[in-house]
C-alpha cells in the first residue's frame, strides 16, 4: 500500500465528507476541503510537478510554507508522481512569500492567498508563480512511474514504513503543527488511514479555541494550549 492509494481509499468512502478545515486568525481565512476537493487539488498540482516542472520518481521536495492546508496538497501531490517530500535541499521547492527556500533544479512560490490566488507583484527572477499555473491542470493524475511501499516517501523513509508507524485517527482532531514536518507527518497520516479528519489552525487565537472545538466538532485536541 503506498500514500496515494490510501488517500484514494479515504476518497472513495468518505468522499463528500470534511477531510482538512483550515483557519488563519490573523487573516481570518477559513477554508474547508472534502476529500473530493482535496483530491481535485492534488491532481492538478501533481499535473503540474509533471507536465511542467519534469518531477520524476525518486526526486524530492522540500515543502517551505507555515501551517498550511497548501502544504498536505503538494505532500500528496509529491507523493503521487513518485518523488519524496525531504526536509533538507529538494530538487524542486515550494516556499511562501517570503521565498525562505529554493529548489536544486525549480523553485515555486505560493501568495497563500485564498483559494491558491496567484501573486498581485512579479516574482523574482526564477521563481514560479504556483497560483498563476495550478488551475491549468486537469483534476485527473495519471502516474507514469506510480510509487510502490517500499518507495521513498519522506526522508529516508518509506510508504510501508510511514503508514506502519501512524497510528490510524478516525477522530476529528485539532492542530497547530505543520502536518508536512516531521512532528505533523504522523497525524496526516493516521487521519488519511483512520478515515478521519483535521481541523489545522494557523496563528490561533487562544481564547477562540473553545468556540472553535465546538463549531467544528472537535473531538481531539493535539496539542496543549
Amino acid at each position: 500500500m503506498t500514500l496515494p492509494e490510501l488517500f484514494g481509499a479515504a476518497v472513495r468512502r468518505d468522499g463528500a465528507n470534511p477531510f482538512l478545515t483550515y483557519y488563519d486568525d490573523v487573516t481570518g481565512e477559513r477554508i474547508e476541503l472534502s476529500a473530493v476537493t482535496t483530491a481535485n487539488w492534488v491532481a492538478k498540482t501533481a499535473n503540474l510537478l509533471a507536465d511542467e516542472y519534469d518531477l520524476e520518481a525518486g526526486e524530492t521536495v522540500a515543502i517551505g510554507l507555515p501551517q498550511h492546508w497548501l502544504g498536505v496538497v503538494w505532500a500528496l501531490s509529491t507523493w503521487s508522481v513518485g518523488a519524496a517530500v525531504t526536509t533538507g535541499v529538494g530538487t524542486l521547492a515550494i516556499t511562501g512569500p517570503d521565498f525562505a527556500i529554493r529548489g536544486s533544479r525549480e523553485t515555486v512560490a505560493s501568495a497563500l492567498l485564498p483559494l491558491g490566488g496567484r501573486f498581485r507583484e512579479p516574482l523574482p527572477a526564477g521563481i514560479h508563480d504556483y497560483g498563476a499555473e495550478v488551475y491549468n491542470h486537469p483534476d485527473l493524475f495519471v502516474p507514469f512511474d506510480p510509487p510502490s511501499g517500499g518507495s521513498t516517501a519522506y526522508d529516508e523513509k518509506t510508504h510501508d514504513e510511514l503508514i506502519a508507524a501512524a497510528e490510524p485517527i478516525s477522530d476529528r482532531v485539532l492542530t497547530t503543527t505543520s502536518l508536512v514536518a516531521p512532528a505533523g507527518i504522523e497525524t496526516l497520516v493516521g487521519v488519511i488511514a483512520g478515515g478521519g479528519s483535521i481541523v489545522l489552525c494557523r496563528n490561533l487565537d487562544p481564547a477562540k479555541l473553545d468556540r472553535r472545538i465546538s463549531d467544528e466538532k472537535v473531538d481531539r485536541v493535539l496539542e496543549e494550549f
